[in-house]
């Protein structure tokens, strides 16, 4: 029993360290680019080391993170120009797979694991709702990837839905920027293709995908100028200041 609370213990604290990273990356206060100490965290955030490698270690497996051999972790960049455009290029090509994929399976086909064993429609319905616009962005953040992630479920294909979920990771830092019209808009588009996918419509899911993706393309590209200026406005300010020459 002891062994067991002792084990529990520790997940709570490595979830709240993880927690707590991660909201610094979308908030930006961990800047892109910016290199982590396992020891300088755990001294910041008063945790022990365990939690802080733990959540370090769940934050890289999620693309959050990048490790490199000697010199730790580091968060990673943003998207270039061209890496933005080629990400939603292949998700154009997946999820609306996916999305026909998940209604063509029906509401009789056995139930996905990684979804447990409850009513996965309904569960698709309250995932496709998205936070106040008010709320934390994160909170929006992790409601779009969890819908997503429960259509690629849905898809029947265990290699679709990891694929879906490692291009998923890319878009955490530029969805920190969306503009709160943009929430409103994604929750009714995400309940269009939930709709769709309920009523056993395939093509209709397949578009309603499609069209969301090439919504969300364009709400993107404005967060990712406004987050690729203020990672150029973060490294400036970090960078340290030359002394004025003697007059």
């Amino acid at each position: 029993m002891a062994a067991t609370s002792t084990s529990a213990g520790r997940r709570t604290l490595a979830d709240s360290a993880y927690t707590e990273l991660k909201s610094r990356i979308m908030r930006s206060e961990l800047v892109p680019g910016a290199k982590l100490s396992i020891d300088g965290l755990a001294k910041q955030l008063a945790f022990s080391q365990t939690p802080i490698r733990e959540a370090l270690a769940r934050l890289e497996s999620e693309g959050l993170l990048a490790r490199r051999p000697l010199s730790g972790y580091t968060v990673e960049p943003l998207l270039s120009a061209a890496e933005f455009a080629d990400l939603f290029e292949i998700r154009m090509m997946l999820e609306p797979l996916a999305a026909r994929r998940a209604a063509e399976r029906g509401p009789d086909a056995p139930p996905e694991p990684a979804l447990g064993n409850g009513d996965e429609r309904a569960d698709l319905l309250g995932a496709a709702r998205t936070p106040d616009p008010s709320a934390d962005k994160l909170l929006f953040t992790e409601a779009d990837r969890r819908f997503h992630n429960t259509v690629a479920d849905l898809s029947g294909s265990a290699q679709l839905a990891k694929s879906i979920r490692r291009l998923d990771a890319h878009l955490h830092l530029h969805r920190a920027y969306i503009g709160p019209e943009a929430i409103g808009e994604t929750e009714a588009e995400h309940l269009a293709i939930a709709a769709a996918i309920i009523a056993v419509k395939p093509l209709a899911a397949e578009e309603a995908m499609r069209l969301h993706l090439e919504r969300s393309r364009v709400r993107h590209r404005e967060a990712f100028a406004a987050a690729s200026a203020s990672a150029a406005q973060a490294a400036e300010a970090a960078r340290p200041r030359r002394a004025k020459a003697a007059r």
